[in-house]
């Protein structure tokens, strides 16, 4: 949750610090990803550890990748680009990026098939994925492309987290999820090497075609 304020307080702040705002929603990663695992190895699982696990995620993997997006496309928005004169239309696709992630978390807690593994986008990787395209991916297109990459981008992972694809979990319960977390490793390092920081982006769409891989082998042999 800290991380998550952090990133919004700094992607609120002056621009040449954006980059700390996305090392934030990577240390939020960093906590959701081994917070569960030292909670099932101390045996101290909640309901109340689930539901405000969840809140942190609106925060860190909803709002501010929103924010941050929201940030990127006022840098390189034609003035005076406005509906009306007062909103921006292209503020829209991470607003809507973010109540996406509300109402996938509150799907998920609510959906008892989620609970080994997922259906549709878990909110930290598009969260993760949309906040890479907005600071990283977007650098490698042309100035005036960035406000269009940035809004298809949060529609394209609002819809993720939305349509019901069966993906893995990493939570290392069974052999599928095991193999899944070594083939992301040895993907995840090399596109790491070459590509640093944009290369999140790489390995969220890595991560949904190795569990549509292996989810499709498990089932043929």
């Amino acid at each position: 949750m800290l991380a998550g304020l952090f990133a919004i307080t700094i992607a609120l702040g002056p621009w040449y610090y954006m980059d700390y705002a996305f090392y934030c929603i990577m240390i939020a990663a960093s906590f959701d990803l081994f917070d569960g695992l030292i909670a099932r190895l101390l045996k101290a699982q909640s309901a109340f550890g689930k539901e405000f696990d969840s809140i942190c995620d609106v925060v860190s993997f909803g709002v501010a990748p929103a924010v941050i997006s929201i940030r990127v496309i006022e840098q390189y928005i034609v003035i005076g680009n406005h509906i009306f004169g007062l909103v921006n239309v292209y503020y829209l696709a991470p607003i809507l990026f973010a109540l996406v992630a509300g109402i996938r978390l509150a799907w998920f807690n609510t959906d008892e098939k989620q609970t080994n593994s997922f259906r549709g986008l878990p909110s930290p990787a598009a969260g993760m994925a949309l906040a890479c395209i907005a600071l990283y991916w977007a650098e490698l297109f042309e100035i005036q492309n960035v406000v269009s990459i940035v809004s298809i981008a949060s529609l394209v992972f609002a819809s993720l987290m939305l349509i019901p694809i069966p993906l893995l979990s990493l939570k290392l319960k069974d052999k599928n999820s095991l193999l899944l977390a070594i083939a992301l490793l040895l993907v995840a390092i090399p596109l790491i090497i070459f590509f640093q920081f944009s290369s999140i982006v790489l390995i969220v769409l890595a991560y949904i075609l190795f569990s549509l891989l292996i989810r499709f082998l498990h089932r043929m042999f």
